[in-house]
């Protein structure tokens, strides 16, 4: 996974033939294009403190003077005015002729007026709005957002306190878009607000406290630019805040969250509640950037289902013994460094270099922060800070460290390491580096992740064994999502269709059900993701035939950069007029 801090605005919440393609010259551009994007830029990177500190290390480098104070508030109100934010942008935008445009910038109008355009048909789902959730919920990243703030002057420090003065308030705000919820039955169902008041209670019971404590003391032993005498000053203070503003702020969620309890349904699939069905739809769509209905994407997800698994009945048919022979790379690639080293030397045949060597470090997760990250995670630095690539792995007991090659490959190389430092190489405009497209990114990362099996140095029917297994668990998951949410299945009926597929227990596919229930559509853009990129390529090696390779359809996803699968199959005719690829 990629932990980039998910801003509580809305905002970021031409198919040509070979011959006689428009091409653009580099230096085209419409000088008031890039000043509107730029400011919407500024705008959004400075929304709240902590979207500034992990979007930009030298905001005043970017015209941005006036710092916020703090988190603004994620009310029913501030999502309404938001609305019309939108349709205005979108008014403006429209204003551009988007002709008289560079390259670069025409794919920053079509992601920019994708983006307005979704988050303006959102507004008919304002009702669904949830910051809080059990796993990526903001009072369950806080902890780990705040205790990674980077702190490298009297400035950020002045920022990171005034964010653990604002926590109250705009945990107040939180509370209250829920009460409203309440009223308009798009609550949660109670087992998902169980585990959310569970996870609150964790951090009240010391945890959490403790991670800002301790963290925040280690960190200040480094802060050179203040005093001894000031770095205690400090430490106090930042202790006082915990214990005023942070605990408070989890106490009064967590009794607020219990009294919406009762007003709670038993039901967690979507398709339960008024307009659920629709706005499943609407949200598989934001989550993932494919334009592919629900059933469509079931329809995908099964066949290609269907497809590894009949591929996995070949292989045992072949040599059943390859089934325990493919694990055998775990053993040869034990060390973090020497994976990555590895998989940054293999990867060269298949993927572009870029343009200077990345930097990364790998780092272990703090022992206070192991209990609420997952095995591995790379941390996407600022836009102005590139350079500074961290890997962070967690040595917690509870999770299995067989499966770190690939997990490295996902984190790292070809993954998202490679993808963040190529996408900074290509110097996009500004604004491209802040519209979020979940679907492009965990899916680019999920197909490195599986493209990665053939640096193992096994056979090619191991690879093949490890890439379908692979790909028939992420369909599996997949098609558990679209099952609870879109069909209104139970845990009975979820675990019936898991048993098609193995043996499953009772406990695990309630597990598998409580997980997709608290966080719907999350686990598509891992799945839809990949499967588009799939069908991407087969689009690619249609268009040039006997003149694709690897390296080739590689270099065009990473030079688009983050976009909807629409837009990047739309450009993929003229990216490849314009690189000779025809």
């Amino acid at each position: 996974m990629r932990i980039r801090h998910l801003v509580t605005a809305l905002l970021l919440i031409l198919v040509l033939a070979a011959c006689g393609v428009k091409t653009f010259p580099s230096g085209k551009s419409d000088t008031g294009f890039a000043e509107f994007t730029e400011e919407i830029f500024r705008s959004q990177s400075s929304s709240d403190s902590l979207t500034l500190n992990y979007t930009l290390a030298h905001p005043e480098n970017y015209g941005i003077t006036s710092l916020p104070k703090g988190f603004s508030s994620f009310s029913y109100e501030d999502l309404i005015q938001e609305g019309l934010n939108l349709e205005n942008l979108l008014a403006s935008l429209q204003q551009f002729d988007k002709d008289s445009l560079s390259f670069k910038e025409q794919v920053l109008y079509d992601t920019l007026q994708d983006k307005l355009e979704s988050g303006i048909q959102g507004q008919n789902y304002v009702a669904f709005s949830e910051a809080l959730g059990p796993t990526t919920g903001i009072q369950a990243q806080l902890p780990v957002l705040l205790a990674e703030f980077s702190i490298k002057d009297k400035t950020d420090l002045s920022q990171y306190f005034s964010l653990l003065q604002t926590v109250p308030d705009y945990f107040d705000s939180l509370l209250s878009l829920e009460e409203k919820k309440s009223q308009w039955q798009t609550l949660p169902c109670r087992t998902t607000l169980d585990n959310i008041i569970a996870q609150c209670e964790t951090f009240l019971a010391g945890s959490g406290a403790s991670i800002l404590e301790e963290t925040f003391q280690k960190k200040a032993s480094d802060f050179s630019f203040l005093e001894e005498t000031e770095k205690q000053e400090a430490i106090s203070r930042n202790h006082s805040c915990v214990e005023e503003y942070i605990i408070p702020a989890y106490q009064s969620l967590t009794d607020g969250l219990k009294q919406l309890i009762p007003m709670a349904g038993e039901e967690g699939s979507l398709s339960q509640y008024p307009n659920g069905r629709a706005y499943y739809q609407y949200l598989v769509g934001d989550v993932t950037g494919s334009s592919l209905s629900v059933p469509e994407l079931r329809t995908l997800m099964t066949e290609q289902l269907e497809t590894s698994q009949n591929t996995l009945i070949a292989y045992a048919k072949k040599d059943p013994s390859l089934f325990s022979s493919c694990q055998s790379y775990v053993t040869k690639y034990s060390a973090p460094d020497t994976i990555l080293a590895t998989l940054e030397k293999r990867m060269t045949e298949d993927f572009p270099l870029l343009p200077a060597d990345s930097q990364y470090e790998v780092k272990y997760v703090d022992e206070a922060l192991e209990d609420y990250l997952s095995p591995a995670f790379y941390l996407t630095p600022p836009v102005d800070d590139s350079e500074n690539n961290v890997i962070y792995i967690n040595n917690s007991d509870k999770y299995d460290r067989s499966s770190l090659f690939n997990t490295l490959a996902h984190e790292g190389y070809p993954g998202h390491l490679y993808q963040t430092c190529y996408m900074h190489s290509k110097q996009l405009p500004l604004l491209r580096y802040a519209l979020d497209y979940g679907g492009y990114t965990e899916g680019w990362a999920t197909y490195a992740e599986i493209y990665s099996y053939k640096y193992t140095g096994i056979s090619k029917d191991e690879v093949g064994i490890l890439r379908n297994n692979m790909i028939a668990t992420l369909c599996l998951y997949g098609l558990c999502d679209i099952g609870v949410h879109y069909d209104n299945w139970d845990e009975e009926k979820l675990q019936t269709f898991l048993n098609q597929y193995g043996s499953w227990s009772s406990g695990t596919a309630a597990a598998v059900y409580s997980a997709v229930v608290d966080e719907p559509a999350s686990y598509l853009k891992y799945t839809v993701g990949y499967l588009e990129f799939a069908r991407l390529k087969e689009k690619m090696k249609e268009e040039l035939g006997s003149t694709y390779s690897e390296k080739l359809f590689h270099t065009f996803a990473l030079d688009m950069g983050p976009a909807s699968f629409d837009i990047l199959a739309r450009y993929l005719p003229l990216w490849s007029a314009q690189n000779g690829c025809k």
